[in-house]
């Protein structure tokens, strides 16, 4: 019988998800937010997701090479595994900082074309009811974001130790995992309203929609690491066994 495992995601960090994620509810409720608006305060929200994977990168410990997947800068393959000798504890690993460095440039570029066809989001659609966005709106919308994702990277790859169980490579794909969902889901949702007109109940809507891809997301990508770590212990277990054995004869 398999033992119970402890829950992939810190409680905490589940509360503090759905928390933020209805700030733009009341936002568009009580303080007229546009579909404009939405989609800045969420491009930003991937922008933070990826910046919190660089630490997450040079923090990670494992040897994993992710399957079906390679990364080369000018012409030279990056070495996708993590360091040989895994210390203790919390370290940053100088070697990996060259995958660190090729997620920032591919990441970015990602994120650039994704915040360019925001910014432009009216030009696509003329009178669809599409206003402007405050400075100081989207950065209340942000500032929760931040306050969410660096939460639980405190409470889950830190403080539950995810980092022992991932390697850099297999790390630097983890938020393409759940970016890609979001915005597919925002992207097409925000034509969709753009073409009724941007009703008050299409707004409610899509962030109830983009809430429920952000917490499935959530949960799937520390269930996850979740199963890395099951693997990584079931594989200290066995070298154990084996050194004991060989100990004996």
């Amino acid at each position: 019988m398999r033992p119970r495992l402890p829950r992939e995601s810190s409680s905490l960090a589940v509360a503090g998800l759905v928390a933020v994620n209805l700030v733009p509810l009341v936002g568009v409720l009580l303080f007229g937010w546009s579909l404009h608006t939405l989609l800045v305060i969420y491009w930003l929200e991937s922008g933070v997701i990826g910046a919190l994977n660089v630490p997450k990168i040079l923090l990670a410990s494992g040897s994993a090479v992710p399957e079906n997947f390679s990364a080369t800068i000018n012409g030279r393959s990056v070495d996708l595994s993590g360091p040989t000798e895994p210390k203790e504890g919390l370290h940053l690993y100088p070697g990996n900082v060259p995958i660190a460095g090729f997620f920032v440039m591919h990441y970015g570029i990602f994120w650039v074309v994704h915040g360019v066809f925001v910014l432009s989001f009216p030009a696509f659609a003329p009178g669809s009811g599409v206003g402007g966005f405050g400075v100081g709106t989207v950065l209340l919308g942000v500032s929760g974001m931040v306050v969410s994702h660096a939460g639980s990277f405190l409470t889950n790859f830190v403080g539950r130790e995810e980092y022992r169980a991932t390697s850099p490579g297999v790390q630097m794909k983890e938020p393409y995992r759940r970016v890609i969902v979001l915005h597919l889901t925002i992207i097409f949702g925000a034509f969709g309203i753009a073409m009724l007109g941007a009703p008050l109940a299409a707004l409610l809507l899509l962030v109830g929609l983009k809430t429920a891809a952000d917490l499935h997301a959530h949960l799937k990508e520390h269930e996850r690491a979740a199963e890395r770590r099951r693997e990584r212990e079931a594989g200290e277990t066995r070298g154990g066994r084996r050194g004991e054995a060989i100990e004996v004869t």
